[in-house]
């Protein structure tokens, strides 16, 4: 259970935030932030926890979210950056980020792979990250199960954009006969046509 103190927002130097979990964001996606909040301002303040520093050093502090925000405020040359600043362990700060970055379920699948993974080794258990992340459980232990089985067919297809990664647990998940029929499902949804449908074909054939 994370437990964070009152938190408050103050304006913070944007050289002084340390992103701990960082995201390799669409240049697109990231041109448009930064047009927005040139254009707007920002709407929404980052979220940082505080960290100690000596008396003669300058404040330091660890990014919990928003590292598009702050990424786009120093590409438009800003100092200082609007912070909710909460207190909180190195080790909440990054359960928190991967908490928030999978509950958006916007962000890369391989991202969704290794997040799910990094909050298992930080001692969650299957119940409690489908229910921080609203993910059903049932997806969950199938992401553990593609990543702890050595799936590395199945996992290189994914990070190549050949399978959804949704479709690359349900094959993990499936007998010889079962998968024949997570293909026609994935190709009735349309996650699999064409070329990728080829290409799972032939993957399955090879495991």
């Amino acid at each position: 259970m994370i437990s964070t103190q009152q938190e408050h927002t103050e304006l913070i130097p944007v050289d002084a935030v340390t992103v701990i979990n960082p995201r390799i964001r669409n240049q697109k996606i990231f041109d448009e932030i930064v047009a927005n909040i040139a254009e707007l301002g920002l709407k929404r303040p980052i979220t940082v926890a505080a960290r100690e520093t000596g008396p003669d050093e300058p404040p330091a502090y660890e990014l919990v979210c928003g590292q598009g925000r702050l990424e786009a405020f120093k590409a438009l040359g800003q100092k200082k950056i609007p912070a909710v600043v909460i207190t909180a362990s190195s080790e909440d700060c990054l359960v928190m980020s991967l908490v928030e970055s999978l509950a958006r379920r916007k962000h890369h699948s391989l991202d969704l792979l290794r997040d799910i993974r990094r909050l298992k080794d930080s001692g969650y258990t299957e119940r409690e990250i489908a229910g921080k992340t609203q993910l059903s459980r049932k997806y969950v232990h199938g992401v553990l199960r593609l990543l702890e089985s050595q799936e590395h067919r199945l996992l290189r297809a994914v990070e190549s954009g050949k399978i959804p990664v949704s479709v690359a647990v349900d094959i993990a998940e499936a007998d010889e006969v079962g998968v024949q029929t997570v293909l026609r499902q994935a190709y009735e949804k349309n996650l699999l046509r064409g070329s990728r449908l080829m290409a799972a074909k032939r993957l399955v054939e090879a495991r």
